[in-house]
């Protein structure tokens, strides 16, 4: 295991790149992720408002848009005494107190401007308004029933069935670019910080064992050239699941959805571009002719991966062009897996993401392939 513990000595020299991935990465993803929607505000409900009220009218129209405004709010019984209720409202016990003045309703079916409508709220709140529109859209229809020729009486239950229907509203997911998770955030970032951490921190070790002087030491020795390959791709797969596991420990800290149906998926997608990511990293330590050239690809290959594959730029705002192109690039796959898991429904069928995954396992394939493929070259030159 010598090949393998020198691996991570050197790599240990090459933290200080690590840490400083890993600090842009947290203070990133913790500034994006503020954005984020919590498990609590997927699904909207109306609140439900408390108001009195001191109808001196007592008309047709005057109760039935008390019964109105009953609906979903908390109507409360009390004395018409102005002090109690600026007291109430004080207190916040009450939101605001309707007074409906005599003549209200004649002045409705007449048409005229009503202004006899009187509503005292908590300063510098919606409730007045709120209350005020609702009256007035209960005016506006009884008015248009009673100007078609219906009686006081039908127009009411006419008024009363229009309002009762109600809007089916669907809240946007984020596979259609809705707001997206806190979770999501802190994956969303990740090809890039994976791909700079290994291909400027694992490769330069790579083109270490690749000096002439230390390859032929080793030849030269009794150690089988065949052992120190797989313990050098075995330290590049312990790297690797080293940063999975600061991963999860991270996200376990901050109390975010790890251990979930929807939090093995995003894990199981960050496996499958962490192969990716060594895969890249193999290939250019087998072509790279030194440690700058290294550090150069680092920052054009994390750089352009992130801004093309919609790392950086959600993929709803690039244009057609740049989005067919991008379906080359493995980070692409990575953010539809990703706005896909975070849509994820307990029920839904997972075929869709284990495609995305299965794309992106493959382009690793690959270009560890071409990374073995430049090393048979390289030894049989």
């Amino acid at each position: 295991m010598q090949v393998y513990k020198s691996f991570f000595r050197i790599l240990n020299k090459r933290k200080g790149t690590v840490i400083m991935y890993l600090a842009i990465f947290m203070t990133i993803s913790t500034l994006i992720s503020s954005q984020g929607k919590d498990p609590d505000e997927a699904m909207f409900e109306a609140s439900s408002c408390s108001f009195a009220v001191f109808d001196e009218d007592n008309s047709v129209v005057s109760g039935s848009i008390i019964e109105y405004l009953s609906k979903g709010n908390e109507k409360k019984e009390m004395e018409d005494d102005p002090e109690l209720i600026q007291d109430e409202i004080y207190e916040r016990n009450l939101t605001c107190a309707i007074r409906i003045k005599k003549g209200f309703g004649e002045a409705v079916r007449d048409g005229r401007d009503v202004r006899l409508l009187e509503i005292t709220a908590v300063p510098g709140t919606v409730y007045g308004e709120l209350f005020e529109n609702q009256a007035n859209g209960y005016v506006r229809i009884f008015r248009s029933y009673t100007a078609g020729g219906f009686s006081e009486t039908e127009a009411v239950e006419k008024t009363e069935s229009a309002l009762e229907k109600e809007v089916d509203v669907t809240l946007a997911d984020s596979r259609s670019g809705g707001a997206h998770s806190k979770e999501y955030y802190y994956y969303q970032l990740l090809p890039y910080i994976y791909l700079a951490i290994c291909i400027g921190a694992i490769g330069p070790i790579l083109i270490v064992f690749r000096q002439k002087d230390v390859r032929d030491r080793i030849q030269s020795s009794p150690y089988p050239m065949g052992k120190m390959n797989l313990e050098l791709y075995g330290g590049m797969v312990t790297a690797g699941l080293g940063l999975v596991v600061l991963h999860s420990l991270l996200l376990t800290a901050l109390r975010l959805d790890v251990f979930s149906m929807r939090g093995l998926l995003f894990a199981a997608n960050e496996i499958c571009f962490l192969v990716t990511a060594l895969g890249i990293t193999f290939l250019i330590g087998q072509l790279a002719a030194n440690q700058n050239i290294i550090s150069m690809t680092a920052n054009v290959v994390g750089l352009g991966f992130s801004f093309l594959g919609g790392v950086f730029v959600p993929l709803r705002l690039m244009g057609d062009g740049i989005v067919c192109a991008a379906h080359f690039i493995p980070s692409y796959w990575y953010v539809r897996a990703c706005e896909w898991i975070d849509g994820y429904a307990s029920g839904d069928s997972v075929a869709p993401v284990m495609g995305f995954m299965g794309i992106d396992l493959l382009f690793g394939i690959a270009v560890i392939c071409a990374g073995l493929a430049c090393l048979r070259m390289k030894r049989s030159a």
